[in-house]
C-alpha cells in the first residue's frame, strides 16, 4: 500500500488538481490543510526534504518528495510515477 500525503489550501487550484489527478489514479492520500499553519508546514518541509518549500500543494510519496502539482503531472506523463509507487 503507498503512503501518499498532499499539504494543501482551501483556495488553492493547484490542490484541487493534485487531488483530481491522484483521484484519476485511484490512489488513496491524506490530506493535510495548512491553511492554519502554512509557515510551519513551509519550515518543516523545508528541513525535512532539504527542499525550499513556500508553495502548497506539497505531495511526498512513499516517503519520496514529489513537490507540486506540476511536478506530479510530470511524473505521471513520463511513467516515472509508478516507479515511486511501487
Amino acid at each position: 500500500m503507498n503512503n501518499i500525503e498532499i499539504y494543501t489550501s482551501n483556495t488553492c487550484p493547484y490542490c484541487i488538481k493534485a487531488k483530481k489527478l491522484l483521484q484519476m489514479l485511484k490512489l488513496d492520500y491524506t490530506e493535510h490543510n495548512v491553511d492554519n499553519d502554512f509557515d510551519k508546514m513551509c519550515e518543516d518541509l523545508s528541513a525535512k526534504y532539504n527542499q525550499k518549500v513556500q508553495t502548497v500543494p506539497q505531495i511526498i510519496i512513499n516517503g519520496h518528495y514529489v513537490g507540486g502539482y506540476s511536478d506530479l503531472e510530470a511524473l505521471h506523463k513520463s511513467g516515472k510515477l509508478k516507479e515511486i509507487l511501487g
